[in-house]
This record gives C-alpha cells, structure tokens and sequence, in this order.
C-alpha cells in the first residue's frame, strides 16, 4: 500500500468525513429527488469515494452508478465503474440523469465534460451540476482566502508557504459567464437554480445565521440580486436539459 493511499484510507475511514458526506448526499437528494425516482437510470460522474452515491440510493431507493477514474479513492465499490468523465464509458443516449458535484474544475477540459454528459443522455435528460467560482473568498478544497484568485504560479507558492500544498495546477474554477458558455456550448438548456436551492437549504443546511444573511439578499431587487449571485456566490446550482428536439437548444440559446 503506497503512503498516499494509507493517508487518504485514514482520511475517509473518519466518522466526521463519512457523516459529512451523507449530509451532502441529504442535500442533492432533497433537490434532485424529482429525478431520481421510477425506473430512470442515474450517473453519479466523478463519484470519488461513493459514499454520496450509495448514501443517495438510500434515500431515493433508487439503483445509482458512480464513475471514477481513480480506483485508490473508491470505498463503497457497489455500481462503481472505472472510468474518465471525458471519455464517459456509456452509451448515447442512454442515461436519465447526470450528477457532476464539484467536478468541473478538476478536470483539464470541462468544455469536452459537459460535451460528454450531453452525449450520454437521453433527448429529455437532465443533469444536476454544483460549480464553485473562481470569485470565491475562500477556496474550498484549501480553505484559503484569495487562493483561486490568483495565477498558477502564484496559487502554487502560496499554498508552499503555508503548508497546506505544492500546486494548483489541477485545479481550475471559472466564472460564471465562461462556464454557462461552455454548458451551452455543449447544447445545453440551462436552469439556474441557485436561488431556490439556497432557498430550500439555508437553513437545514447551513444555519441559522446564514439564513438572516441570505434573508437581507433576498430583499435586493431580482435582477440586482441575480447579477449579485453571479459575481459574488461561492457556488452555484443548475440543472442543465438536454432538448427533447435539437431545435430547442438552438432556439433557448438566442
């Protein structure tokens, strides 16, 4: 066993990690809970440790597969297929529902990702994509204020000083505007649902104190507030649609 598989074994093997990622898995069960019901066939992409993935098929008793590239990082091995999440191992067509969780900065090309994921559903499909910004305040895997603000070399001499790393090169958080662009590249219909999640789960989720925040945001004017939400939120929600006909992504992307 190599030393970074022992380390990171101890990692998920935490009570605290485990707990924290079936209250995640509560979260996109609770919003996508329309999607995962019946006979449709669901892709949890870059599924990591598949912890959220079996966590999910409890609670929408629904079978769920997982894919991930790296097999060291896999616990719970039921449905879990290895695989790239741009080289997606299912056919056209053939899946209902996609979840990319935090994906898309780890990947070198998330243009080729959403590519895929449209690829694999089906005219009518739905895919559930959580994205984090470049703009936020705190990057969330270093928990370091500033980090994704800055250039490559940069990043990677500010993680060196402070211990926590040696590069940050993997990672690559976008903006809004150069992400939705390549989700509708893609062929994508976009739903921008981060208003109605932070909604259903300010409270439950985060907190009492981020409820009276968010409930000062909520009393912004719409457009005002929206243009806020792009700019200034740590993390954003959509559903994106594959159209039922070809003519309609067309015609939503005018």
């Amino acid at each position: 066993m190599s030393a970074r598989t022992d380390r990171y074994e101890r990692f998920t093997a935490s009570e605290d990690y485990r707990a924290g990622r079936i209250r995640k898995a509560r979260v996109i069960a609770h919003l996508c809970a329309p999607y995962l019901t019946g006979t449709a066939r669901a892709v949890d992409l870059g599924a990591g440790t598949g912890i959220i993935r079996k966590a999910l098929e409890v609670e929408s008793g629904n079978p769920i597969y997982g894919l991930e590239i790296d097999s060291e990082f896999i616990v719970e091995k039921e449905r879990m297929v290895r695989g790239d999440v741009l080289r997606i191992p299912f056919a056209s067509e053939s899946l209902d529902f996609a979840m990319l969780n935090h994906l898309y900065e780890h990947v070198p090309d998330a243009g080729e990702l959403f590519r895929e994921t449209y690829r694999v559903l089906k005219p009518g499909g739905h895919a559930y994509v959580t994205a984090g910004s470049r703009l936020a305040i705190v990057e969330p895997h270093y928990r370091l204020p500033f980090l994704s603000w800055l250039p490559k070399r940069s990043a990677g001499a500010y993680l060196r000083i402070t211990r926590r790393g040696r590069s940050y090169d993997d990672i690559r958080f976008l903006t809004y505007r150069p992400l939705t662009r390549l989700m509708r590249s893609a062929g994508f219909i976009i739903h921008d649902v981060t208003e109605r999640a932070i909604d259903d789960l300010i409270r439950v989720a985060w907190g009492e104190r981020w409820g009276t925040a968010w409930g000062a945001v909520r009393r912004v004017p719409d457009g005002l507030r929206r243009s806020l939400l792009r700019v200034g939120s740590p993390q954003w929600f959509f559903f994106l649609e594959r159209p039922a006909r070809p003519s309609d992504g067309l015609e939503a992307g005018k």
